[in-house]
């Protein structure tokens, strides 16, 4: 049987058609590749109507700014931690 991909999942992973990773500790060229990646693959899948995002963001070592985004459905309690 034959994998057949959804035509937007397809979509969003075109640009990773050939492309070769660049070498370990390649950090701009990684980020390169990667950043359209992901901005096509979170545009193929819309959030929602009943999920909130807040983006945080982060200052990694070499001072590049990093984007956490947190979802949050409608009505869901939020989780808590077990650490102590």
């Amino acid at each position: 049987m034959a994998l057949s991909l959804d035509p937007e999942i397809a979509e969003a992973l075109a640009p990773m058609a050939g492309a070769t990773a660049p070498a370990v500790g390649d950090v701009a060229a990684r980020r390169a590749l990667w950043g359209p990646i992901i901005g096509a693959a979170s545009a193929a899948q819309p959030i929602p109507d009943d999920v909130k995002t807040t983006d945080y963001h982060a200052t990694a070592g070499d001072g590049a700014r990093i984007t956490m985004r947190w979802y949050t459905k409608d009505g869901a309690m939020p989780m808590l931690s077990t650490r102590r």
